[in-house]
Parts: structure tokens; C-alpha cells; sequence
């Protein structure tokens, strides 16, 4: 009986080893679209504005939750770079480098490389990962002609807590137009879905946790939700602070631009997550922080290598200056900055419209004193002017287009015009009016002079994807002016000091 009791003694205690008695949890925290944001800055509350973001903040609440919790796992989904000036100076021989640097300092796991990732070019995206202490995972950019991943590894697998987890990365699908076109040369992106299913399996018999991590639209996520058997949960570079839970599949974004961490807490058990908690850690940086040392002694860093120099106010902003990313009710596709940008360039080329897109607007610019560090925060991606020539007929089609496609719409200037939406009329007969410098060009959606010539300035990268993208067909004989656009702003904002511009009713939408 004795023999019989201690080998049941000994069977149980073997299982507990291999079979916990508990289920194991595991914290994700993510972060996503950078930016470049390393310092904390000022948003709007409903009692007035508040301090938010930073380095010093981030270091602040992810040592907070490490003191509270076991198996806290750090995964970064990519957009570090472009946004501030933090963001393009050399760090270590890398553009943007001391943004990776910041990552390795707060003890990331993982990371996984974002569109703006590569405005830099494709040498410095490996340079990045080269910088990073912890793996790069993408699984679907490729080079075109070998068919070889752009990235070192698709995916990695850690031990956290004694429970293996399997992270894969995918990038967005309209990736290559997301991007100046020089810069993404000889790469390709694979189908989302197709690449995941390819090695679920394979991940599925070494791991019990598959983390797909996604850079792309929250419904991309959804999707990848219900199409891709085997994953457990999909994180999404979206910005938008979303979850939802698709048939057992954890679909979790969060905010960008240091805004919030996304904090996801899963329970694993039989190779399965059996429970959850889900919420957003708002990076308030108005409190007493306590940052690690070495993040604190990075920021100062990093602060003195912007220098002085774009600390200097060279104007001032009478009213808030913003752009308008997603429009939609009681928010306007045109923006004060668009107009101003716009304006700008006419007035630098002496063009008679100026188009420009809403994404490559990158900062608001807040009443009070405007340095060029501002400037540059509205205008990082080093674009330049590029002045070329459109016909009537073409003016109403690439704005048809632009109310078509519905975001990252066209700032203009020089020109007023009105549009139907879509669901009142179909592609092609709803933009309805358009007045260029006083003279009717549409009217009732009749083109009134449609082989008229037009000069246009717009910038370079949206020349480049003008047919993919902007207008539905490619520019011909575009012209390179090579003048930076950050710098004509600030020779604008120097000249004439004042920044005061409101809407005008260039872009309405007929209710």
C-alpha cells in the first residue's frame, strides 16, 4: 500500500511540473507609430489640456506594471520613425536610431518593422534592426526577384512563464504606395492571409500562444481573425485603441503617437487562452514620473542633439493650426493647415493650384510661438515641390478619385469645389463644381473648358503615386523642383510671421 500511495505521490507531483494547476497569464503590452515622440506634449481634455507621452512616461508606467506582475512581455508594431526631428537624426550611424535605442532601453522583446520604417530607405531599415536588442519579425516583404524576406526572421518564438509564444509580423497590403517609391525599389509584399496560413503550422506544433502582430487597418486585423485557424491573438498597428474578440481571437490596437500602451493579459492553459483583461494605459506624463535612469539620461541626450538651432521661433500662431485625418461628421476634409501648406507652395512656384495630401501632414501646430522643430514636426518626410501640368478634364477626374477614395484626401489651393457624396451619386458624377482663381471650371458636373492647362505643384511623393493612389492615372513630364518643402515653410512663416489661417470653403460637401 505504501509503495502503491508514494508512486501516486510521485505521478501527481510529475504532472503538476508538466501540467500547471493553475492556467499560466502572460502580459502584452504594445506600443505602435512612434513617431519620434520622445518628449511628453500638451492634447486638448474636456477641463482644458493635459501633459501626455514621452519616453520618461512610458518607462514610468511599464516599470509600474513590471513591479506588479510577472511574464510582462514588450511588443513595439512598427512607425518609429518620421514625425520629429528625433526621428531623422543619426544615432550610432542611424537615422532614427535613438528612437530603437530608447526600445532597447526599456526592455522591449520584439518589435516589427511599420511602413514609415523605410522613409529613410531600405539600408537604414536594417540598420534599425541591426540596432535593436531583441528579434525584427516580417513575414510577407520580400525582395522581388529572389523572393527572399526583406526582414531576418518571419517570426520568433520566446519562452514567457514557461509557456512558448510564437510572434509573426505581416505589413499592410497597400504598403509599396504607402511609401516614396525610390525607397521600397525591389521589394514586394505577399498576401496577408496566404503568408500566415503558411506557417501556422509549423508554429502551431512548436508553441502554445501565436501572436500575429499586424501593421494595417483594425479590420485587417478582424479579418485576419477569421480567416487564419490556429492564432490566438492579433495585434494591430491601427491607432485607434480598438478590441474585440472574433470567435475566441483577441483582436487588441492601440493609440499611436505615445497617446496610450495597449495592455492585453491573457490566461493559457491546454495550449489555449482560457481568460483575458484588456484596457489602454494613457501615458500621462503630468504626475511625478519615475522613469529609469537610463531612459531619463537617453531623453536628455537625445534633447541636446536636436541642438538649438530648431528651438529658434521664427513666428506665431494666432489660432490653433490643424489638420484633419478622418473626416466625417462636423469634421472637414479641408484643414487650416492644408490650406497653409497649399498656399505656400503656389506661393513658392507661382503654380496656379496646389494639391497636397492630408497623410504627409504629420503635426498640428498650437497657438503661440512657432519654432522650426514645429515645422518640421508638420513636414518630416524630406518631400520636395514637384510642379506639373493637368487639363480641365483631368482636375474633375482626379478629384472624382479623391472623393472615391475617401481618406488621405487632397489639401488644395487655388481652387474651390463642391462634391455629392457617395452615397447620393455614383463614381464620376459627384463632383458637381469647381472654380479655379474665379473662373467656373464645373458646373452641374459639366466640364465647361475641359482641354484648358493647368500648372499644379504638389510634392514628390504624391507625384509618385498619383495613379496607384491620388489621382487614377500617372503625371507626364513632371518637373523636380528639388526645393524641400519644410524649408519653404519655414522661409514663408519667417517672411511673414503670422499664422492665422481658418477654413475657407475650398473643399464642401453638398448636403
Amino acid at each position: 500500500m505504501k509503495r502503491v500511495f508514494f508512486l501516486a505521490l510521485v505521478s501527481s507531483l510529475i504532472l503538476a511540473v508538466v501540467c500547471p494547476l493553475f492556467p499560466e497569464k502572460i502580459t502584452f503590452i504594445h506600443s505602435n507609430d512612434t513617431h519620434g515622440n520622445f518628449k511628453s506634449y500638451k492634447i486638448k481634455v474636456e477641463n482644458g489640456e493635459r501633459l501626455i507621452g514621452g519616453m520618461e512616461a512610458a518607462s514610468h508606467y511599464i516599470n509600474k506594471i513590471r513591479a506588479g506582475e510577472k511574464n510582462v512581455f514588450l511588443i513595439d508594431k512598427g512607425d518609429i520613425l518620421t514625425g520629429t526631428l528625433a526621428a531623422e537624426i543619426e544615432y550610432e550611424g542611424v537615422a532614427g536610431g535613438a528612437i530603437m535605442e530608447f526600445l532597447n532601453r526599456l526592455d522591449y522583446d520584439v518589435w516589427s518593422y511599420g511602413n514609415h520604417d523605410f522613409d529613410r530607405g531600405q539600408r537604414n531599415a536594417l540598420e534599425l534592426a541591426k540596432l535593436a536588442k531583441f528579434p525584427t519579425v516580417m513575414a510577407n516583404i520580400i525582395y522581388r526577384k529572389s523572393g527572399k524576406l526583406f526582414s531576418a526572421e518571419p517570426y520568433h518564438i520566446f519562452e514567457v512563464g514557461g509557456i512558448k509564444v510564437g510572434v509573426i509580423a505581416v505589413m499592410e497590403k497597400n504598403f509599396l504606395t504607402e511609401v516614396q517609391k525610390e525607397r521600397v525599389e525591389g521589394l514586394d509584399v505577399l498576401p496577408i492571409v496566404p503568408t500566415i496560413n503558411s506557417y501556422v503550422p509549423v508554429l502551431d506544433k512548436k508553441t502554445d500562444l501565436i501572436v500575429v502582430i499586424v501593421h494595417g487597418w483594425f479590420d485587417e486585423g478582424v479579418n485576419i481573425a477569421k480567416k487564419v485557424a490556429g492564432i490566438d491573438i492579433v495585434l494591430v498597428a491601427a491607432e485607434d485603441g480598438k478590441f474585440k474578440d472574433v470567435d475566441g481571437v483577441l483582436v487588441k490596437s492601440t493609440k499611436g503617437h505615445q497617446e496610450t500602451l495597449g495592455y492585453l493579459r491573457v490566461e493559457v492553459d491546454n495550449d489555449k487562452v482560457v481568460g483575458y483583461e484588456e484596457k489602454l494605459i494613457w501615458l500621462w506624463a503630468d504626475i511625478d514620473l519615475t522613469p529609469s535612469p537610463q531612459v531619463a539620461a537617453l531623453v536628455r541626450e537625445v534633447d541636446d542633439l536636436v541642438g538649438e538651432e530648431y528651438a529658434k521661433v521664427i513666428g506665431e500662431a494666432k489660432i490653433d493650426q490643424n489638420v484633419n485625418f478622418y473626416p466625417g461628421e462636423n469634421i472637414f476634409v479641408e484643414s487650416t493647415l492644408g490650406n497653409w501648406i497649399t498656399d505656400v507652395m503656389r506661393w513658392k512656384t507661382g503654380a496656379q493650384i496646389g494639391f497636397h495630401n492630408t497623410g504627409a501632414i504629420r503635426a498640428d501646430i498650437k497657438a503661440g510661438p512657432v519654432t522650426k522643430s514645429n515645422i518640421f514636426d508638420v513636414a518630416p518626410f524630406h518631400n520636395t515641390l514637384v510642379v506639373f501640368k493637368l487639363t480641365g478634364q483631368q482636375i474633375k477626374d482626379a478629384l472624382e478619385a479623391d472623393v472615391e477614395r475617401g481618406w488621405d484626401r487632397i489639401q488644395v489651393s487655388g481652387i474651390k469645389y463642391k462634391y455629392h457624396p457617395k452615397k447620393v451619386r455614383p463614381y464620376g458624377e459627384r463632383v458637381d463644381y469647381i472654380e479655379i482663381k474665379g473662373e467656373v471650371l464645373v458646373k452641374k458636373g459639366k466640364v465647361l473648358w475641359p482641354g484648358k492647362v493647368y500648372t499644379i505643384v504638389s510634392n514628390n511623393y504624391f507625384v509618385g503615386q498619383a495613379k496607384e493612389k491620388y489621382l487614377g492615372f500617372p503625371v507626364t513630364a513632371p518637373k523636380d523642383t528639388g526645393i524641400p518643402l519644410d524649408s519653404i515653410l519655414m522661409e514663408w512663416l519667417n517672411k511673414y510671421k503670422v499664422l492665422n489661417y481658418k477654413i475657407e470653403e475650398r473643399i464642401v460637401e453638398i448636403k
